[in-house]
């Protein structure tokens, strides 16, 4: 990966909270498709002609695995929350290994107070295998 990548990667992820991969590939479809209109623009009567668009692939429901290594004991409590267990922060010691991972997410405590409840997420889901119900 190039400088400019990891220095992308790591705004979206450290500092806007957002969902990197999706953000950053909105984004370099963008910057290539404004690179290849630039470029057409300034090529002249030359230009081979524009390629015609690549027919979508049929869609399926795919989800992004996780791109780090998922430690045996941090899958079982995936598992766990998984099939229904409501672990919380207090409950969980690496909550927040998983959702600076976006593997889970934070719900406020359902008896209105106390630790928060944690939530698979859809990379939490595909990193134990299984697709969330629903």
């Amino acid at each position: 990966m190039t400088d400019a990548t990891n220095t992308l990667r790591a705004l979206l992820d450290a500092y806007l909270r957002c969902p990197v991969e999706a953000a950053r590939t909105e984004l370099e479809q963008a910057l290539r498709g404004y690179q290849t209109d630039w470029i057409r623009a300034r090529a002249g009567a030359d230009a081979p002609p524009v390629p015609a668009p690549a027919p979508a692939p049929a869609a399926k429901p795919a989800v992004a695995k996780p791109r780090f290594p998922i430690a045996a004991a941090d899958l079982d409590v995936l598992k766990r929350l998984a099939e229904g267990w409501t672990g919380t922060t207090a409950e969980v010691a690496r909550w927040a290994w998983f959702e600076n991972r976006e593997l889970v997410a934070l719900d406020p405590n359902p008896a209105g107070e106390g630790p928060e409840v944690l939530r698979l997420t859809p990379l939490g889901w595909a990193a134990i295998g299984r697709m969330p119900p629903g």
